[in-house]
């Protein structure tokens, strides 16, 4: 983990668009700090991770991200993270809906795969996760994205 005065970006590893504002990593929350799906109906989809954090994804392999983008080999070395990020939707930017994925009761359930798409080349690299009986996060996929410092 990183000194907790360190921020970082994320970006694009396919075309280096920006996709969050400055973040800070945190140990991701504990199942007993989190939220109980529809244990309250004044916040029913509380977000899991604070604004301005991210956390390594304690459930690796829970999103199914498919095929890399056409020439970007499964070999990732050098190229991002390589793990699933949890953020905050409020610390997205350069991201666009992948509407015909954005399905659920009441909110985007994410049962059809990557429903965020990087604004400047189109590669699927973050899933919105928001229904009444989830966390409201974003999972950034941590093969497709790069961190740098925010400094």
């Amino acid at each position: 983990m990183q000194n907790a005065d360190d921020e970082v970006l994320f970006s694009c590893a396919v075309c280096h668009g920006r996709l969050s504002a400055a973040v800070r990593e945190v140990a991701p929350p504990a199942d007993a700090e989190t939220w109980t799906p529809l244990d309250s109906l004044v916040d029913p989809c509380p977000p899991r991770m604070a604004a301005g954090t991210f956390a390594v994804d304690p459930e690796p392999g829970r999103v199914a991200w498919g095929a890399p983008p056409k020439g970007f080999g499964r070999s990732r070395a050098g190229q991002g993270p390589e793990v699933d990020l949890l953020l905050s939707p409020g610390d997205l930017v350069g991201t666009t809906k992948i509407l015909s994925r954005w399905g659920g009761c009441c909110g985007p359930a994410a049962h059809d795969g990557p429903n965020l798409a990087c604004a400047g080349c189109g590669a699927e690299d973050g899933l919105w996760i928001g229904d009444c009986y989830t966390w409201l996060e974003v999972v950034l996929n941590g093969r497709l994205v790069k961190a740098e410092s925010a400094r």
